[in-house]
């Protein structure tokens, strides 16, 4: 296996902070201009999610800034937002990345009952290992794409009248340009319907149709991956009380490839989130999924992957907190009936507030992979010092 270059010289990060444009939450009162840098300390055995046999180790620094800015005008609300994350890595340079996330949102108060809301969003961004089905082998360095995206939503009714009608429409670029992972460039148009019914002052029922078509343009000698995702689901949101609120989805999904050669994916498919309050220092969040994703292997479709998490917040004091999570996913490759791939992972850490705008922390996390087929197998851990600094 060719391992990587290594750079023996510990170089620095250059942050070039760019004001731009706004997150999704802020609201009318939150006009003005917000920033938070997160940092973190990390050492990790297996950099690029190898077989142990191939696992590189390496410390890094990650540094990761988030600005915003927001306005007001009359009823209408703008908003603008730029995420960062610089990574510089001690020994492995060629693993270094540099992340860029820009997002332009403004939404518009037309009547008591019609809203809408407009994204632009541009992403030069590194991809983690972690979410692919790829077998990782003579890698150096991370898969890099960048992402141009437009997406309008119209929506008919409030949040708390008796209905409301969601229209979203989205399209997004996306372009690969290493790792000869170029034959996973696509063009997406998505388009979504929801309705939402309330039945109870915290309770809403909705039903909800969503319609994706992928668009790939490959080189020759790799499959077109042309396919179109339509799922079908309803279900409950609620709020029943302040200790227990969440959202559950159930349906039907289907993902039907151009190529006859492909094996379409239909089935079931739901999604999940429930938090729980029991008390005034501790959340406990549950969460599942299935969803079917496009395969990430040049000579394969797609997948089937269903996955559980669990996360808990605990506060040891009104300045110290727990936090911890589990995650479990099984990735069924339809292409393959030898091959089956179950996730695992965790994460525990503690945080402290050394004062209002600066808080430090340090965490443990672990992930495992492991596949009926062997070479896809790989396990990683990494521990982490953390600080967050917060300004507005």
């Amino acid at each position: 296996m060719r391992k990587l270059n290594k750079n023996n010289k510990l170089t620095r990060i250059a942050l070039t902070l760019l004001a731009s444009f706004a997150s999704s939450q802020i609201m009318a009162q939150e006009a003005g201009f917000f920033a938070v840098v997160d940092s973190r300390l990390s050492y990790e055995d297996n950099i690029l999610r190898e077989s142990d046999a191939n696992a590189d180790s390496d410390t890094s620094v990650v540094v990761a800034p988030e600005l915003t800015i927001a306005g007001i005008l009359g009823k209408q609300r703008f908003s603008a937002v730029y995420k960062g994350e610089y990574a510089n890595y001690f020994d492995f340079s060629d693993v270094n990345y540099t992340d860029h996330d820009i997002r332009l949102r403004a939404d518009f108060d037309h009547s008591n009952r019609l809203t809408s809301r407009f994204d632009v969003q541009y992403q030069d961004k590194h991809e983690d290992f972690g979410d692919l089905n790829t077998i990782f082998v003579n890698l150096n360095e991370f898969n890099h794409f960048t992402d141009k995206g437009l997406t309008g939503r119209l929506i008919y009714g409030r949040q708390d009248s008796f209905g409301q009608l969601v229209l979203r429409l989205a399209h997004n670029k996306r372009d690969y340009d290493n790792n000869n992972q170029e034959f996973r460039s696509n063009e997406r148009d998505l388009a979504s319907f929801a309705f939402y019914y309330r039945i109870a002052p915290r309770t809403r029922l909705l039903a909800e149709l969503v319609y994706q078509d992928f668009n790939y343009n490959p080189e020759v000698g790799f499959l077109d991956l042309d396919n179109k995702y339509k799922v079908y689901q309803a279900g409950i949101e609620w709020a029943f009380t302040n200790q227990l609120e969440g959202t559950v989805k159930v349906g039907y999904q289907d993902r039907n490839y151009s190529l006859d050669t492909l094996r379409d994916i239909n089935g079931l498919a739901y999604e999940a989130s429930i938090d729980f309050t029991p008390n005034t220092y501790t959340t406990i969040n549950l969460a599942a999924r299935r969803e079917s994703i496009d395969s990430s292997l040049e000579t394969a479709g797609g997948f089937l992957r269903t996955s559980y998490g669990a996360g808990v917040e605990h506060s040891l004091t009104q300045l110290t907190k727990l936090e911890a999570e589990l995650t479990y996913a099984k990735d069924e490759l339809v292409f393959s009936s030898n091959r089956q791939d179950k996730r695992t992972g965790g994460k525990l850490g503690i945080t402290y507030s050394l004062l209002t705008w600066v808080e430090v922390g340090a965490n443990y996390s672990y992930e495992k992979r492991d596949s009926t087929q062997d070479a896809a197998d790989y396990k990683a851990n990494s521990i982490n010092l953390t600080a967050k600094l917060s300004f507005n």
